[in-house]
């Protein structure tokens, strides 16, 4: 086996692993952070050992799906043989927007953004699909696998913060008191998502370009 075959199988075990925590952790997990927000909103005192705890415990878990997304995306980068310096660029900026991700809360203005935001996607979209509608070349002839590995990962963390939303921003429990609670939560997530999605359609719109031809 090669030492880049063996690398890349090491890094999808270790994306798998942190996959199946962040699986396990809707049972092991989500319950108590819930059950924290409910004694948020009602205004119960919480036990700081006990709320250090469950901190722990849900900041591993809501990390476990953004570093093993990574870890997968990481290994097939290298089955894919794309250039090292796409490969370091995608790292550092994967890193960058897991930690800015980490951040509780980001600061407005929020309507401005999201219109602005809106709109450079929809642009994006356009240029996405419009190249191979107006000239009839396929998607796959554009500039490589890679950015669309790289648009997939952001699509990715696109789909937890979704799924984020559903169930701990308490979307689908709007009169609960963990909604009530999660309010800033809510907010801050769906700032996240807007973010992903315009990576991911950057990084799209980006693979769908003719390739470069070599000097």
């Amino acid at each position: 086996m090669s030492p880049s075959a063996k690398s890349q199988r090491i890094w999808f075990l270790i994306g798998l692993v942190l996959m199946t925590y962040c699986v396990l952790g809707n049972w092991l997990v989500l319950p108590g952070y819930r059950r924290h927000l409910a004694h948020v909103g009602g205004g119960e005192a919480v036990p700081a050992l006990t709320l250090i705890w469950g901190a722990a415990r849900t900041i591993v878990w809501m990390l476990s799906f953004h570093l093993g997304a990574l870890c997968l995306a990481w290994a097939a980068l290298v089955a894919g043989d794309g250039p090292r310096t796409f490969r370091r660029w995608f790292l550092a900026g994967a890193v960058v927007w897991i930690g800015l991700w980490a951040i509780p809360a980001l600061p407005g203005p929020y309507r401005a953004f999201f219109a602005v935001t809106g709109v450079l996607i929809m642009g994006l979209i356009l240029i996405a699909f419009g190249r191979a509608a107006l000239t009839g070349q396929a998607f796959a002839d554009g500039r490589g696998p890679h950015w669309r590995i790289a648009a997939a990962f952001f699509f990715a963390l696109a789909t937890w913060d979704i799924c984020g939303l559903g169930s701990v921003g308490g979307i689908l429990d709007p009169d609960g008191v963990a909604r009530a609670a999660s309010q800033t939560l809510v907010v801050t997530q769906t700032t996240k998502l807007i973010v992903e999605l315009a990576l991911a359609w950057a990084l799209t719109a980006i693979a769908a370009l003719p390739a470069r031809k070599p000097a």
